[in-house]
């Protein structure tokens, strides 16, 4: 073979060579695809997840890159909650206010606007009146009058009268409860006008009655039947977290600090919320309270201001309650059903028609003793479209099971001892959440304050709301939405 052929027949090997991994190489729509597989697959993994919640407080607000705020990862949330504390150090001439960049970041980021308490007040008074006027009852009216009066009321007051209305902290702070509380977001919601409200509740249907026909000129007229009826009286109760911190109230000296008080509050709200649903109990004396059974509570404690859901069961109809003394099973959850049928009133709490509002909740060591029956379907199998509550670990049947920390371990009888190692018996709470409803006052207002006497800062967070049981005799010996498993073997 001659040098040139044997050239030729080399170049063409390379030739072809290349050709085959030019083919190979996709193209940028086929690079496109894959890619984008690759990231959806990845962001729905557990480490895609933690990654994306980790670049979420990289500094959301495309406004704050650039600035000190941006790369220290803070929101138009955090960058709001400064500008007040701030602000409100100024106008008591504690502090030189806000810095030339907060200003500027507060100003890019935040639609928020200062009002004094009077103007505040009155604007929500008037946007609740509007709001009531001005909407047919409908369903939808109702869900989004809800909407309109929420934001409304969510003000932030800052010391010496001045409030920021329209505030992206409160909205937030407001909202945390929602994203991260497991029992109260279930609960029914409706707003207080008044710091009484009357709700009215089904007491007994009309009965249908079997008639003749009528043929006379003077037939008698039909028997009549009454529908009966009552009400549940919800009173607003005040509720406030009151923290104090020391430190300079300067931009620098506050800005660690942000994010982590601002996430402390949102978690406190959340958990007490569901508490407060949960383990309402007004007995205060030295015995009695399901929530401290041999000791008097003080009177500041949070669950003291109205009756909530396990004391319908353990002190209020301990009809539907059951003292099992042994390890819980299917059959012990099953029957928590039966006991919630008001056969008198023909209301059956315990079978409704969506599955989804009979809720399971129970401490999380009986959760997980839960999950483990045979005949529980647990999370895992539930399918990719499922729907998943937030702490839904099984479903007992159709029904949503929860864990809770907000359900505390007991004594035997299903109350919380003062004595820490008393309490090694689980519980287990059914509750139909119709029968319940959550009435808001007052949403969340903010209030800050300098004190320079001790060199200490102080934030002072409260609402008002109200519970609501429904009792159809007016007595609370009737309620039947709720039923409490306790005395369970750990």
């Amino acid at each position: 073979m001659s040098e040139t052929n044997l050239v030729e027949q080399l170049a063409g090997d390379i030739k072809g060579q290349l050709d085959a991994i030019r083919a190979d190489i996709p193209t940028d729509d086929v690079l496109d695809e894959k890619v984008r597989n690759l990231l959806d697959g990845f962001f729905d993994s557990d480490e895609g997840r933690e990654y994306a919640r980790k670049l979420s407080f990289a500094g959301e607000d495309s406004k704050l890159k650039g600035s000190k705020f941006g790369r220290l990862g803070m929101s138009a949330a955090d960058v709001e909650w400064m500008h007040n504390t701030l602000s409100t150090a100024k106008q008591q001439g504690k502090s030189s206010g806000p810095s030339e960049e907060l200003e500027n970041a507060f100003k890019a980021v935040s639609e928020g606007q200062y009002l004094s308490a009077s103007q505040a007040y009155a604007r929500d008074v008037a946007a609740i009146d509007q709001f009531y006027d001005r909407l047919p009852d409908t369903p939808a009216n109702r869900a989004a009058r809800e909407t309109d009066i929420r934001n409304a009321m969510d003000t932030g007051e800052s010391g010496y009268g001045s409030q920021l209305v329209g505030a992206q902290y409160v909205g937030e702070l407001w909202d945390a409860p929602r994203r991260l509380g497991r029992v109260a977001p279930l609960i029914n919601t409706f707003q207080m006008t008044d710091p009484t409200a009357y709700l009215p509740v089904e007491a007994d249907l009309p009965e249908l009655s079997f008639v003749a026909e009528s043929t006379a000129n003077n037939s008698s007229n039909y028997t009549t039947v009454k529908t009966g009826s009552n009400r549940v009286t919800v009173s607003a109760k005040k509720f406030v977290i009151h923290q104090m911190w020391s430190g300079e109230m300067e931009e620098d000296a506050i800005i660690a600090f942000v994010p982590f008080l601002r996430g402390q509050a949102a978690k406190s709200l959340a958990h007490y919320l569901d508490s407060l649903v949960l383990n309402g109990d007004d007995t205060n004396s030295a015995t009695g309270n399901i929530n401290l059974d041999d000791a008097d509570p003080a009177d500041t404690k949070h669950y003291l201001a109205y009756d909530g859901i396990r004391h319908a069961g353990l002190v209020d109809n301990t009809g539907n309650s059951k003292d099992l003394a042994g390890p819980i099973t299917w059959a012990a959850l099953q029957a928590s059903k039966g006991r919630m049928i008001d056969t008198t009133r023909l209301i059956d709490w315990g079978h409704p028609v969506d599955p989804e509002d009979l809720i399971y909740v129970a401490d999380p060591e009986t959760a997980d003793k839960v999950a483990m029956l045979d005949e529980v379907l647990t999370v895992d199998k539930y399918g990719p479209n499922a729907t998943v509550l937030n702490g839904e670990i099984a479903r007992i049947g159709r029904n949503p099971f929860i864990a809770s920390i907000a359900v505390s371990k007991t004594e035997a009888d299903g109350k919380v001892s003062t004595t820490g190692a008393n309490n090694i018996k689980g519980q287990v709470v059914a509750f139909n959440r119709g029968g319940f409803v959550l009435g808001w006052r007052r949403m969340v207002q903010v209030e800050f304050e300098r004190l320079p006497g001790t060199d200490q800062n102080r934030i002072v967070y409260s609402l008002r709301n109200g519970f609501g049981r429904y009792a159809p005799s007016g007595s609370a010996s009737s309620i039947e939405a709720a039923d409490v498993i306790y005395d369970i073997s750990l």
